[in-house]
């Protein structure tokens, strides 16, 4: 399993700290309210981060938000149109474009 590999290869895993960035949070938030309305399970949020065709390329909260993507499309909750519509107001707001 991809999760197994314990960092890149060619190098270790980086384990400095960084500044929590508000997309992360909200990312987080989001999952956490997720499991609390019953949408979906920490295994299911697992299987499809895992499942991600792009793994190694996504960082940490990346996979998050885009597991939980693929799990709301699986469950008919919303579209990739949905959801794409939805990013680009909420980053338009926050750039405030």
């Amino acid at each position: 399993m991809v999760h197994d590999l314990g960092g890149k290869p060619g190098g270790p895993v980086d384990k400095a700290q960084h500044e929590v960035e508000d997309w992360e949070r909200l990312a987080d938030a989001i999952t956490v309210a997720l499991d609390i309305k019953g949408i979906k399970t920490t295994d299911e949020h697992r299987r499809a981060i895992e499942g991600l065709e792009n793994y190694r390329d996504l960082g940490y909260y990346e996979r998050w938000v885009a597991g939980t993507e693929q799990l709301l499309v699986e469950k008919g909750i919303l579209t990739r149109e949905e959801i794409d519509k939805r990013a680009a107001e909420i980053s338009r707001r926050w750039d405030g474009t």
